[in-house]
């Protein structure tokens, strides 16, 4: 009986067992209801939720009169009051496409015009060579001369270029036949100087260079290269050197020269 009485009966260790997990269950349960409580909740410290205050104003509504508003007053008022900005935003502008039109309807036939025919007439240059007057062989002389001199026989006719003076002389030997008032070259294009001959005559040419262009010059007679002596009608500055290196007469004076003066005829040119 003693040793029956000493052995455990498991039938009570099951028992302390779900004893104990009751009794574990229904703190819980306690301790979670008593923290969601109300009154402990009070008793807890939590931080403090922000809330919006609500903010409320008194306005007065004015009841409209059952009256014939006073247009003067509402034009006084608007007119007082500042006008409020224009917020609205600018206009778009939208191209509109015209729709096709018949332009053969609407554009007038055009009139033909008449185009008046343009005849070229040919300039005319009059042209005069005459052929050179045989002379004999030069022979240099034993006394050389001093610029500007010349020796020629009894009536030989010569011509005599002053730059210095801007004269011209028609010598006939040793006698001046007519003297003329002329322009040579400007210090920028001078005239050449020494002793040359007359070497063709134009009765009328063109006559151009670098910045001009001159037609119908006349009574030229070339003595070097595109030096020569001819009238001039661009301007009457006479006594002034003009020339891009040419001697500028007048034209009377020109056709006389041109009438005295022969291809082959000396020209002298100096200071």
């Amino acid at each position: 009986m003693n040793k029956q009485g000493k052995k455990s009966n498991p039938r009570i260790y099951l028992f302390l067992g779900a004893l104990t997990s009751l009794t574990c269950i229904v703190l819980l349960a306690a301790a979670w209801t008593a923290v969601n409580h109300p009154a402990f909740a009070s008793i807890i410290p939590r931080s403090p939720v922000p809330t919006q205050e609500n903010l409320w104003a008194q306005v007065e509504i004015v009841k409209p009169l059952p009256k014939p508003a006073d247009t003067n007053v509402f034009a006084q008022g608007a007119a007082e009051a500042p006008a409020p900005a224009d917020v609205s935003p600018p206009p778009t502008e939208i191209e509109s496409t015209p729709a096709p039109t018949d332009e053969s309807a609407s554009v007038p036939a055009e009139a033909p015009v008449s185009t008046p025919e343009v005849t070229e007439t040919p300039a005319e240059l009059a042209m005069e060579i005459v052929p050179p007057t045989p002379t004999s062989a030069y022979v240099p002389p034993a006394n050389p001369q001093k610029p500007g001199s010349v020796s020629v026989g009894n009536g030989v006719r010569w011509i005599d270029v002053d730059l210095t003076n801007q004269m011209v002389y028609a010598y006939e030997g040793d006698v001046i036949v007519n003297s003329f008032l002329v322009s040579t070259g400007t210090w920028l294009t001078p005239t050449v100087t020494g002793q040359y001959k007359i070497y063709v005559k134009y009765r009328s040419a063109k006559m151009s260079g670098p910045g001009y262009y001159l037609p119908n010059v006349p009574y030229i007679m070339y003595f070097y290269k595109g030096y020569g002596l001819h009238g001039t009608y661009w301007h009457n500055n006479f006594g002034t050197p003009m020339s891009h290196g040419c001697v500028n007469l007048s034209i009377p004076d020109a056709e006389w020269l041109y009438g005295w003066a022969s291809v082959g005829t000396l020209v002298n040119v100096h200071y």
